[in-house]
């Protein structure tokens, strides 16, 4: 015969500790709301770059109009680039553009974005 061990209940957290934990995870869903949606729309830029870059029409268009129609888009998408940060070349009849880094404000600070250069080929 063995003897019944008697019952424990399970711990129960403090409740600060509770309200201390969700605080936290609060906190980093804002900061990964935050942080993607700037990443998001740096990614519908680099998106738009690539597709004027492959556009073959993009050929006959000025550096100037390029560079206009970069900076249209980023605004756009409420992205600080600015004209300095828009470079376009040529080689062999072909445009490459390339956004330099830049930086953006956000409520959790400040964020440096990059994006890799498109070209036609």
């Amino acid at each position: 015969m063995t003897a019944a061990l008697p019952e424990e209940s399970p711990a129960r957290l403090p409740l600060w500790r509770l309200i201390a934990g969700f605080g936290v995870i609060a906190v980093f869903v804002l900061a990964l709301f935050v942080a993607g949606s700037v990443y998001f729309e740096n990614f519908r830029l680099d998106g738009y770059m690539r597709s004027l870059a492959a556009d073959p029409a993009s050929v006959s268009l000025s550096d100037a109009e390029i560079t206009r129609r970069i900076l249209d888009r980023a605004h756009s998408l409420r992205l600080p680039v600015q004209a300095t940060d828009v470079t376009v070349t040529r080689t062999h009849a072909q445009v490459q553009i390339h956004i330099g880094k830049y930086t953006t404000e956000t409520p959790i600070g400040r964020m440096d974005l990059r994006l890799p250069a498109a070209s036609s080929h």
